[in-house]
């Protein structure tokens, strides 16, 4: 096996990154110890051990002699992680929680996918559109949750709204 060294934008990426996931996995970690309702908590903890794990692949993929060995198969191995809750507490709302963890999937899928985007190494690039997916994956659960535990305040428009929507586009494309 060949030692592959990163161009510095692959390298780059990872190390603005890296730090993100530290504080973001603390604050996972402050939540999760919080969470009343079991399947927020399952959820939550889910994604805790799915970041755990990209920070992992990172670390992986930011060594020489074994980065070109680092796959896709390697972001699905998780590992169970114990939380200290000693002492845990915060004055959010169950609601506000599950909110702000479907904003941290969202921005780590939007991250990830962004700097995949930007990454030479083939194998890097695509283990980094992955971990968007995984993302993704979270925010669906996190607004699955949502939908079943918080009322939604996004007003409904109307089918004539809709219909004359759709008609000012038609004519604007001619179709």
């Amino acid at each position: 096996m060949t030692n592959m060294i990163l161009k510095m934008i692959d390298l780059s990426l990872m190390a603005e990154h890296l730090p993100v996931h530290k504080a973001e996995l603390d604050k996972l970690a402050s939540y999760i110890c919080t969470i009343q309702n079991p399947e927020i908590k399952k959820a939550a903890t889910e994604q805790y051990m799915i970041m755990q794990n990209h920070v992992k692949v990172m670390i992986a993929l930011m060594d020489p002699v074994r980065n070109e060995s680092v796959s896709i198969e390697d972001l699905h191995k998780w590992d169970p992680v114990p939380f200290n809750c000693q002492q845990k507490y915060t004055s959010m709302s169950q609601e506000n929680i599950l909110k702000e963890l479907a904003t941290t999937a969202e921005s780590m899928a939007n991250k990830n996918f962004n700097s995949g985007l930007r990454m030479k190494a083939e194998n890097v690039r695509n283990i980094h559109i992955h971990m968007s997916l995984q993302q993704s994956t979270m925010l669906n659960r996190y607004n699955a949750l949502m939908d079943k535990f918080i009322k939604d305040t996004a007003p409904v428009s109307s089918r004539k709204e809709q219909e004359e929507t759709m008609e000012t586009f038609r004519k604007m494309f001619h179709l």
